[in-house]
């Protein structure tokens, strides 16, 4: 599920769009940050949906095996396959999961030169030809092992989901962290679970959709603000994420008073480490606070609950 600081990411990049695009409806830029957040869940099922073909295709090249004139002795004695897998009949078996990809229309069926790239290139491992023949190794260390080696670090596998959606390339190595997350679990609990995107949605949606529309709506208080506090920068070198970092860490320091003013502080200067300059961790670090104390001391900010109280 989606975690605070991925939401934040979120409402970064739909806050970069916007700034930077001709059309500024706000209702609009709502709804594609929605849309964006969703997509997560999309290319999760996405993913999965790639290990049911893979494994189908095992299924038929197993099949095929015994009509060879010279079939693969290793092969054909072959103890376990990635079709008999429990995770993988359970993920098949799984209504919701059906439900899932039948309502966003999710479907490999014109790809089936990469999911036959991919098997090939599993088959012929010897990861794969060990485990097949091996009556004591683990199904979940497998798997792992396998959609890390052939789907996660694999260059064509990335360059399809770059080309599907302009969402997706983003959300890929957290997509790849679901898939993983939830082939644990089954093997823990020896049941299957999608894993939710929200952990709370009507919680979650309602955080990102005031942190979004706050610093828009802020946009010029908090301009003037950051500018008083960069009289010694050269203004017109500050990265422009940089001082959209700057104006949601404002709007969330006004807009969630049970959030500590040091937790927000701190997301965001990680954030700004991952997603703009080599330089921003100073600028933001040394801008973030003088701003939080001019808002307390204008009333701004205002904190409450056990701990929180300013």
């Amino acid at each position: 599920m989606l975690s605070r600081r991925q939401l934040r990411i979120k409402v970064l990049q739909a806050l970069y769009a916007f700034f930077q695009g001709e059309k500024n409806d706000l209702a609009v830029a709502e709804r594609e940050l929605f849309r964006s957040i969703e997509k997560v869940n999309e290319l999760y099922l996405y993913i999965l949906l790639f290990l049911s073909e893979l494994a189908y295709t095992d299924k038929t090249d197993a099949s095929d095996l015994l009509q060879k004139f010279i079939p693969d002795e290793a092969e054909l004695k072959a103890i376990k396959r990635l079709y008999e897998l429990r995770f993988i009949n359970a993920l098949e078996d799984s209504k919701e999961f059906k439900s899932q990809v039948g309502r966003l229309g999710l479907s490999w069926q014109t790809n089936g030169d990469l999911i036959k790239k991919i098997f090939l290139e599993v088959r012929k491992s010897e990861l794969y030809r060990t485990f097949f023949k091996n009556k004591e190794a683990d199904e979940k260390t497998f798997l792992l092992e396998m959609i890390k080696n052939f789907i996660e670090e694999s260059e064509a596998f990335q360059h399809h989901i770059d080309d599907e959606s302009i969402f997706w390339s983003d959300d890929f190595n957290f997509a790849m962290h679901l898939v993983g997350k939830t082939i644990r679990a089954f093997y823990e609990k020896d049941a299957f679970e999608l894993i939710p995107l929200y952990k709370d949605e009507s919680d979650d949606k309602d955080f990102a959709r005031k942190l979004f529309s706050q610093t828009i709506l802020n946009n010029e208080e908090f301009e003037k603000a950051i500018s008083e506090r960069t009289k010694n920068w050269d203004v017109e070198r500050i990265a422009l994420m940089d001082i959209l970092i700057l104006k949601m860490a404002l709007a969330e320091l006004i807009t969630f008073p049970n959030i500590p003013v040091k937790v927000s502080i701190n997301e965001f200067i990680d954030i700004s480490k991952d997603f703009s300059t080599p330089k921003s961790k100073q600028f933001v670090n040394g801008i973030i606070d003088k701003l939080a104390i001019d808002f307390t001391k204008e009333g701004r900010i205002v904190k409450t609950g056990r701990g929180l109280i300013s």
